[in-house]
């Protein structure tokens, strides 16, 4: 049901902006059939796909491969196929389901189609989804010839398989099917810098969609980065042509905290890459505390600490201090909360710290980390206008200050 909601918010014209990491698919072209240059982190391009399959047989050919299968059928002058063979294509993952007694398909991320899974029952024509343990007709699809068992195995209708992204033809008593899969390769997943800014580019194939970069928003998940566009950044002039195909290079530039930063070339419902640009900082006290906009610096300001990149060692405290100086507040209270960089990104570390403004909106608080690693110290604001469906207050991130804790003793 995901995938369903997010094709039509796609297709409505809107735009997530904040997004989790998705899964990255494979590439089978080889590099040297593309003209990947230095700059390229990833390349984002369709791979064909085809099964050929005889009436009756109990083999298919699958990409030149030949595979045993169980074999195609005709009933009622009409073709079915084994939907195990989705599975054999890396289309999707087949369940079976005695609760509801139903069959359905986990489609693969790198699949194109309206939906994530699906259920067919057999001898039912509807197409179902499942909520709470129960399934539910999928009342704007198409009806189907009804699936069947035969020897243990769900045979379902050729001629549905484009609801299902997969293009069908049946000549000369040889049926093929033919499908793409969307692929993103991370060529570099991994960057080394001293500077406070990068830019890298990506090959991106027309027909794939738009890609725009993501960064950590320093709190779990990403959002885009600002001012960039649904391309993410700069695309050369010229398209790249390779045979029948055609691609752009898109050039993405961020701006770099201390330490690791999580990004992502992220694009809306097919795979994307995920690539982490350490910075390294010879002298902390150089790096100016970092806001979440630059409109921030009108909001908050700290005398304590006077740079954005600590290095301390673990059970110190951190003092932070500091005025809180726009007006625009509705409460008197404001927070600190610790992210902790592990598995790819920024996760919560702890409980949020909360510190009382006086009555001149000054605050003064500090944190302690126990633990070795590289962390962020966020410093969410008081109460202010958000604009929320259930409530128009609430607290937003306004700067943050990256710490990296050594073991205690070195």
């Amino acid at each position: 049901m995901r995938r369903i909601i997010t094709k039509l918010l796609i297709y409505a014209g809107l735009l997530a902006f904040v997004v989790l990491p998705l899964q990255v698919g494979s590439v089978h072209a080889s590099k040297s059939e593309l003209p990947i240059i230095e700059s390229d982190a990833a390349v984002f391009q369709l791979i064909p796909h085809k099964i050929s399959a005889k009436l009756n047989k109990s083999t298919i050919t699958l990409d030149s491969e030949s595979l045993k299968a169980s074999p195609l059928l005709m009933k009622n002058g009409n073709l079915y196929l084994p939907i195990k063979w989705l599975e054999l294509a890396h289309v999707g993952k087949i369940m079976k389901s005695t609760k509801t007694n139903s069959y359905w398909v986990e489609f693969s991320p790198n699949h194109p189609t309206y939906f994530s899974y699906i259920h067919f029952k057999p001898d039912s024509s509807k197409l179902y989804i499942e909520e709470n343990g129960k399934l539910t007709v999928i009342e704007d699809a198409q009806k189907i010839l009804p699936p069947f068992l035969k020897s243990n195995t769900l045979y379902v209708p050729v001629s549905m398989l484009q609801q299902m992204g997969i293009n069908y033809s049946w000549s000369q008593g040889t049926l093929q099917l033919t499908w793409n899969e969307m692929s993103a390769k991370i060529l570099r997943p991994v960057y080394t810098t001293e500077a406070g800014h990068i830019t890298f580019s990506s090959l991106v194939q027309k027909e794939y969609g738009d890609v725009y970069l993501m960064h950590s928003l320093g709190l779990g998940g990403m959002t885009a980065v600002p001012g960039s566009t649904l391309k993410g950044g700069t695309t050369n002039d010229k398209p790249i042509k390779i045979g029948n195909r055609e691609f752009s290079r898109v050039e993405l530039s961020v701006d770099l905290r201390p330490g690791p930063n999580p990004l992502q070339i992220h694009s809306n419902d097919n795979p994307s890459a995920d690539i982490i640009v350490n910075r390294i900082v010879k002298d902390p006290s150089l790096i100016p505390i970092r806001y979440s906009d630059d409109t921030d610096k009108n909001n908050i300001v700290f005398n304590k600490p006077t740079q954005g990149y600590l290095r301390i060692h673990a059970g110190e405290a951190i003092e932070i201090s500091g005025s809180v100086i726009t007006e625009y507040i509705e409460s008197q209270v404001l927070g600190f909360q610790l992210t902790k960089f592990q598995n790819g990104d920024y996760q919560k570390s702890g409980n949020r710290t909360l510190v009382q403004l006086n009555e001149n909106r000054e605050f003064s608080g500090s944190i302690a980390i126990n633990e070795p690693g590289t962390y962020l110290i966020n410093i969410l604001s008081p109460d202010v206008f958000v604009g929320g469906m259930t409530s128009p207050y609430g607290s937003v991130k306004w700067a943050e200050i990256a710490v990296e804790v050594l073991p205690k003793g070195k």
